[in-house]
């Protein structure tokens, strides 16, 4: 996700009962109620996504700058015909004019697609009426087309192009529209690195949030080298090397898994388990099919009902 834009995740589902700070078994009930974001391209060109993932998992769809629309459609599709939850990014900035974003819409929600993530994109990719998110809600498209499930984005470090102000009136203009429009809203952060931080930016922002359900981002497993590129590019590389001057295993001088992160979400956040956090969102930098191993522990993915669809 890059610095600027926002991430993405179903909230339909009920998460289990808060557990006892450390609790292993906790750590796989927040996997159960994982989504992933995975590139249109990507998933047009995976083999079935049910040989990775759970029926039912819900998939995010970004687009690269320049990418076309309708590689979102193609994806969608794929990804609904395999019993999973389509999910795509909506960048205001990147849209070019209000047709095209009308026919988009019409072709999800003809595929069978009602949700998507609403980011406001990269600025300096701005190219059409739409100068962010709020721009998005009030023209009257995503009620026009039976888009009830929206996503909106959180970033715990901090947004490079907004101050805390500025996001805090937007945020209360998108809950106002999900009341207005009876719509499902949740929040997805930016991928977390610094637990401590994190919970601290819990404790600050909930009475903000409200009535939306959290889903806390991720990085995946993958090389070290692989990590701090993508944390340059989103603007948390400092979070991260500080996260890894603090750690004394050697094992993260060649590559990363989020494992003790979640422990530490668990034992700095466990009264907000069942209040706030209702799920992870991976961001799978080191592959689908690391990130898929790292999802599938405790066997997860045979299991039914993960989320409702």
């Amino acid at each position: 996700m890059e610095a600027g834009s926002e991430p993405s995740v179903i909230a339909d589902a009920e998460l289990v009962p808060a557990h006892n700070s450390g609790d292993l078994k906790a750590n796989y009930d927040l996997k159960r109620f994982a989504s992933i974001e995975i590139l249109p391209t990507q998933v047009i060109k995976a083999p079935p996504l049910s040989e990775l993932f759970a029926e039912g998992t819900e998939i995010y769809l970004p687009l690269l700058r320049g990418d076309d629309l309708n590689l979102s459609v193609t994806a969608a599709k794929k990804i609904l015909d395999e019993r999973m939850v389509a999910t795509p990014h909506l960048a205001a900035r990147s849209v070019p004019d209000a047709s095209q974003l009308d026919e988009w819409l019409h072709e999800l929600a003809e595929a069978g697609c009602n949700r998507l993530m609403l980011i406001a994109g990269d600025p300096l990719a701005h190219q059409g009426p739409y100068r962010d998110t709020l721009d998005v809600l009030s023209s009257g498209l995503l009620e026009k087309h039976g888009f009830t499930h929206l996503g909106v984005a959180a970033h715990p470090d901090g947004h490079v192009h907004a101050s805390e102000t500025d996001v805090r009136s937007a945020l209360e203009i998108k809950k106002a529209y999900a009341r207005e429009k009876d719509v499902h809203m949740w929040v997805v952060t930016q991928f977390v690195f610094d637990m401590t931080n994190f919970a601290k930016w819990l404790d600050d922002w909930e009475e903000a949030f409200d009535f939306l359900p959290i889903h806390v981002g991720l990085a995946g497993p993958s090389s070290l080298a692989i990590l701090m590129r993508y944390a340059a590019r989103c603007g948390v590389a400092t979070s991260v090397k500080m996260l890894l001057t603090n750690r004394n295993s050697r094992r993260l001088m060649s590559s990363w898994n989020p494992d003790d992160q979640l422990k530490e979400l668990y034992e700095l956040c466990g009264n907000h388990v069942s209040r706030r956090l209702k799920g992870l969102h991976l961001f799978p930098f080191g592959g689908l099919e690391s990130a898929a191993r790292w999802l599938d522990t405790d066997g997860w993915k045979r299991k039914s009902g993960k989320h409702e669809l």
